[in-house]
């Protein structure tokens, strides 16, 4: 599956069982960032030794991971861009900028 397809999926199941956010790139976008605050909770949880990395927690941050890649495809597609072109256009944006010695740069 390509990305453009996964994002539009998401895009026609939101419509269809959220049908107030149609428009709202905004309602995505907070979505996204909760599902990030999810994602740091588990990491403070695991960082401060709460319970081990173990299959159990990897997969729930999976998830937590996948939920806030679903809700930046939901945000681009309300804002009518193609999320795969963003993406690949971004890419080389960085490796341009790697080139040069930009700040991705490790040593």
């Amino acid at each position: 599956m390509h990305i453009n397809e996964f994002a539009k999926m998401s895009h026609e199941r939101s419509l269809k069982y959220q049908p107030t956010s149609k428009g709202d790139w905004e309602f995505h976008l907070i979505g996204m960032v909760g599902e990030c605050g999810e994602l740091m909770n588990l990491l403070k949880k695991l960082k401060r030794g709460d319970f081990p990395m173990d299959e159990e927690r990897k997969a729930n941050i999976a998830e937590e991971v996948a939920d806030a890649i679903t809700y930046a495809f939901l945000a681009l597609s309300e804002l009518g861009v193609d999320p795969e072109k963003t993406i690949l256009d971004k890419y080389e944006k960085v490796n341009k900028r790697v080139a040069k010695g930009g700040f991705h740069v490790r040593n």
